[in-house]
């Protein structure tokens, strides 16, 4: 079989190529077939790559792993950095959830508290997120959606150097345990939930992503102020990360033994949910808390859901198993060659964000490249670190064959990776960022709109233009806009009564009230 390595070789290297030319062209159409998303070539290429290794073994180059890190780190914080600052600037990004977080920083920042037009209301009666005051400073410096969105960034491309440093503790006893670990915070990397969490502007809850690792990190160290720092500014990012540092609670007791300290901490997590969305966000929103009717069929209140989960089963065991739901925990179990199944006490800490999702009516908590999966991500990653450890001992204690090795396993795991975040390569292709004149054009009639003027605008230009008291999508807001920015088409569905045009360019038109 080893004769057949060149050729797959020879083929895997013609598709790099074409790759590279999709993405540096655009593509084309060949005899009707279109050749213009790299996301294509890119899973032919993971194909070939995986048999080329079942075909015959592959010996890497022997480098540090620190270093491996150091550059992998380095590779995710300059790649996505540019792909979300470029999607920004080509008017990719949108008014919810970017725009949103742009005005509520830019409002606390000037001190009109956490407010926000987007509809009008005070941020903590939609979602209760206190870590936004962390990014004041930012607001600050550099007010606008691209710090914010490399921010976001920064923060998963640490959370590759938080991996490492906590699986290489874990997996020092083991032979090969150093590269493990490096490999293990390439495919934190790697990961195409971290991929589409990060292209998706910023979520003040994916934070979680970096923090929880960071989190037993410190508590392995014995280093629990950090650890109870850490646990803090992931509850800080939204109410629901409540239920997140309840699965951290779960991981104590169960993959540490501390029962005690673990139901103090999940206990504590849910008083603090139900006391956010029973009395803090309602206090602020001047209406009860609007998320739970994902829900409604376990119930209207926190407290009826809980009962109908414990009390009765059969209205929910039927939604959770099925064929989609399956391919989603396939998709996340995936990239990390299902390590996580090995190490069912550190699993267990991802029951409480799985059934989050798992029970929802929304089709969207099951996309494995959604934000929803903030507080999923970070304990498989953690059980795929004890999963290789549990690994390693059963295959040195008994022969096997090859494919059921650790190493196999993470091999998998990198090609299976590569699979499912081809859609981020995508993102790469010229044409997809580079701007074209109606982006270009869109983008100066927003800058010729003054500072601090109340703005009715369309959806992707409101991320440009949130520094304000007042921005609203288009048509929202036109009794109280002063000036209206979209395209004609848009425009002509809904002609705004008493403006007049100021300019037209590419599609757009600016118009100003009385002017």
């Amino acid at each position: 079989m080893t004769a057949l390595a060149r050729p797959l070789e020879v083929v895997a290297a013609a598709v790099s190529l074409l790759t590279l030319a999709v993405l540096a062209t655009g593509g084309w159409r060949v005899a009707g077939l279109a050749l213009t998303r790299a996301e294509d070539l890119v899973v032919l290429l993971a194909a070939l790559v995986a048999v080329r290794l079942l075909v015959a073994p592959v010996t890497l180059p022997a480098v540090r792993p620190a270093r491996a890190v150091a550059v992998g780190v380095g590779v995710y914080a300059l790649v996505m950095g540019f792909i979300v600052v470029t999607r920004h600037l080509a008017l990719q990004t949108h008014a919810l959830d970017l725009g949103y977080y742009v005005q509520v920083v830019w409002s606390i920042g000037r001190g009109h508290g956490a407010r926000v037009t987007l509809p009008p209301m005070h941020a903590w009666g939609d979602h209760f997120s206190p870590v936004l005051y962390l990014l004041v400073p930012l607001g600050w410096l550099a007010p606008g959606g691209t710090a914010l969105l490399l921010v976001e960034t920064l923060v998963f491309a640490a959370g590759g150097v938080v991996v490492f440093r906590y699986a290489a503790r874990r997996l020092a006893p083991h032979a090969g345990g150093p590269r493990a670990a490096a490999a293990f915070a390439l495919l934190f990397l790697l990961n195409p939930s971290l991929h589409g969490i990060n292209l998706r502007a910023i979520h003040p809850q994916a934070f979680a992503i970096a923090l929880l690792p960071a989190a037993a990190l410190a508590f392995d160290a014995r280093r629990y102020g950090w650890c109870a720092a850490a646990l803090l500014v992931t509850l800080g990012g939204r109410e629901d990360c409540a239920i997140a540092v309840m699965g951290f609670g779960i991981w104590l007791a169960l993959a540490r033994g501390r029962w005690a300290l673990g139901a103090g901490v999940a206990a504590a997590s849910v008083a603090l949910l139900f006391a956010d969305i029973t009395w803090v966000m309602p206090y602020f929103r001047g209406s009860p808390y609007p998320h739970l009717g994902r829900y409604r069929h376990l119930g209207s209140s926190l407290d009826e859901i809980l009962l109908t989960l414990a009390t009765r089963p059969w209205q929910w065991v039927g939604m959770v198993v099925s064929a989609k739901k399956i391919v989603y925990l396939l998709a996340l179990l995936a990239p990390l060659g299902f390590l996580p199944l090995l190490a069912p006490r550190v699993l267990a800490a991802a029951l409480p964000a799985l059934a989050l999702n798992l029970l929802a009516l929304d089709p969207i908590l099951v996309n494995h490249r959604g934000q929803y999966q903030s507080f999923v991500l970070p304990f498989l990653v953690l059980a795929a670190v004890d999963g290789w450890a549990r690994l390693s001992v059963w295959t040195g204690e008994r022969p096997r064959v090859r494919l059921l090795r650790p190493g196999a396993a993470l091999g998998f795991a990198f090609v299976a990776s590569v699979a499912l975040t081809a859609r981020t390569v995508n993102d790469l292709t010229l044409t997809r960022w580079m701007p074209a004149p109606w982006q270009r054009a869109g983008r100066t009639l927003a800058r010729e709109i003054p500072a601090g003027a109340a703005v009715s605008v369309n959806e992707r230009l409101v991320p440009h233009l949130a520094m304000r008291r007042e921005v609203y999508v288009f048509p929202s807001g036109l009794e109280r806009a002063e000036y209206v920015l979209d395209s004609d088409v848009e425009v002509a569905k809904a002609p705004p009564a008493g403006y007049a045009v100021v300019r037209r360019a590419e599609g757009w038109v600016l118009l100003k009230r009385g002017g």
